[in-house]
């Protein structure tokens, strides 16, 4: 059985780009709202093709060796760490605005992500997930529409977003 780390580097090596269109209607839906402000931090950033072109102080994390290999060449000015999503070790109180694009949509339970971005924030910042309809078996049409099959759960520190969360997975 292949390891979720490799799955991700053999993804991640891949040609990415067919994903663009996409990652740039995300990336204008999200500037819009006005939220690349201070420090980000992409939870689950894989290549970062979103940030391409793009002016921003941003830290990724991802447990992907490849994928952060490509971040670096597709945003070079961001600063990487290869780790978990839900154990960074990054300073608490440290960002203003926290992502994961389609992050989510591989948990089952939400609760150890959410905890370590509420931790990640700083007071008044804001998380921002992106998910895919339909992903697993996942049905997430109760949150707000941004593009395709994408759809978008926004929170801040201070929401209790702690509580159970429902995987979205269609019984």
């Amino acid at each position: 059985m292949i390891s979720t780390e490799d799955f991700w580097d053999k993804t991640w090596s891949r040609k990415y780009e067919r994903y663009n269109h996409h990652h740039q209607t995300i990336w204008d839906y999200l500037n819009a709202r006005d939220i690349f402000k201070g420090n980000v931090l992409d939870l689950g950033c894989g290549p970062c093709v979103m940030y391409k072109n793009k002016d921003i102080q941003l830290t990724g994390v991802d447990w992907s060796e490849e994928g952060l290999r490509q971040a670096k060449i597709n945003y070079p000015r961001g600063v990487y760490i290869c780790g978990d999503a839900t154990k960074t070790s990054l300073p608490s109180d440290s960002f203003d605005t926290i992502l994961a694009c389609g992050l989510l949509d591989l948990f089952d339970n939400w609760k150890p992500v959410i905890i370590e971005a509420q931790r990640l924030l700083k007071l008044g910042g804001k998380f921002y997930a992106t998910l895919l309809q339909g992903y697993s078996g996942h049905d997430w049409t109760q949150y707000p529409h941004v593009t395709g099959n994408w759809h978008l759960i926004e929170f801040t520190k201070e929401d209790d977003n702690t509580r159970d969360q429902d995987s979205g997975r269609s019984e």
